[in-house]
């Protein structure tokens, strides 16, 4: 499986990037790519409280990983998806594509 939205921030480990390095990366396709995200099925889930990494604030989203079977993402990703224009790889973009044609 091919995770997504590693991030040195998020995993606390130095050997992801940053996660700053990767937003403000608008993609034509984000309303899709959050909605096929969003529906896709939980396959796990944890009793964290969640803090946005560039406010401090808590973020309201319950931590779950979420997989389509080839990828997979934490909420959290979706969360810096939405707020932050947070990079999608392009791979997963057309991945996403194929799939909703």
């Amino acid at each position: 499986m091919i995770i997504l939205g590693r991030y040195s921030e998020i995993y606390k480990s130095d050997e992801y990037p940053h996660i700053s390095d990767d937003i403000h990366h608008p993609c034509e396709h984000k309303e899709k790519i959050l909605k096929y995200m969003k529906s896709c099925v939980s396959s796990s889930s944890a009793p964290a409280v969640l803090t946005d990494v560039f406010t401090g604030d808590k973020i309201n989203v319950p931590l779950e990983c979420k997989s389509d079977g080839v990828y997979g993402w934490r909420t959290d990703y979706i969360y810096y998806i939405e707020k932050y224009d947070l990079k999608i790889p392009e791979d997963f973009v057309q991945h996403v594509l194929n799939k909703t044609a």
